[in-house]
């Protein structure tokens, strides 16, 4: 009797499983169906299936420092969403192979016309200068130097010492070093003793440099380059010295600041 009562169990089981599966599958079908129909019909569904167009652009493959020519094995291509692209791209490696960096590029950057320079431009150091700008050598030694701590992309103050009479001003502030030497980047932030650094200034912080150094002994002063420059406040000397002033037929006599 207990065997009778088992295989009648294990027999409505199967029966429930076998119907609760071609009901499933039945729903499924019916799914699909409905699906296709409204893909079919609505063309917003037809948009979603479409794959963007997208441009190729040549990126960093590593970081490159400042001042590299481009071999092959710096640059690759990714391919991005047009919309989401500048311009003023690449589209093929052989396009900038040979072209020199005119800043630090990381791994992923997208390589622009802004940030290369054409061979034809001129030495790696040329292709660095900011447009209207000069670059301007002066010699330095251990002590004019900051005891070697003084490195490309660094920025300084130049002060301007007369040792006859005793006095120091600063002529130029926040001055970008171009290069070191004949080194206009590093890889590592050691301390290098040089003999000469090369400035990055405007025409006339050029004639002032000369100018300055032709008259005495040139200093440089290392300095964060995230300081701002506070404007000099302007400082009224007492006088007694007045004017009139003629109102009609009054007068008044005014002191003046100079």
């Amino acid at each position: 009797m207990a065997k009778g009562k088992l295989f009648l169990m294990l027999f409505v089981s199967i029966l429930m499983g076998t119907g609760a599966l071609l009901l499933a599958n039945n729903w499924i079908q019916k799914k699909q169906a409905i699906l296709t129909t409204q893909t079919t019909a609505d063309p917003e569904v037809i948009e979603v299936v479409k794959e963007e167009p997208r441009v190729a652009r040549v990126i960093a493959q590593q970081n490159i420092p400042l001042g590299t020519r481009l071999e092959s094995k710096h640059v690759t291509i990714e391919y991005y969403p047009e919309e989401l692209v500048a311009d003023k791209g690449y589209s093929n490696p052989s396009q900038v192979l040979g072209m020199l960096t005119k800043n630090e590029l990381f791994q992923g950057d997208i390589l622009r016309q802004e940030r290369l320079a054409l061979p034809g431009e001129g030495t790696t150091l040329a292709a660095l200068i900011s447009p209207n700008m000069r670059a301007v050598t002066i010699r330095v030694n251990d002590v004019i130097g900051v005891a070697g701590f003084l490195l490309p992309g660094d920025y300084v103050d130049v002060i301007y010492a007369q040792e006859k009479v005793g006095r120091a001003r600063t002529v130029l502030k926040k001055i970008k070093i171009l290069a070191v030497d004949q080194t206009a980047r590093t890889d590592d932030s050691k301390p290098i003793i040089v003999r000469a650094v090369t400035l990055e200034l405007t025409p006339k912080q050029a004639e002032a440099l000369i100018s300055s150094k032709a008259k005495g002994e040139l200093q440089l002063s290392l300095r964060n380059p995230n300081d701002l420059d506070e404007k000099p406040k302007r400082v009224y000397r007492r006088t007694t010295e007045s004017v009139t002033v003629i109102k009609g037929t009054d007068t008044s006599r005014v002191s003046v600041r100079i």
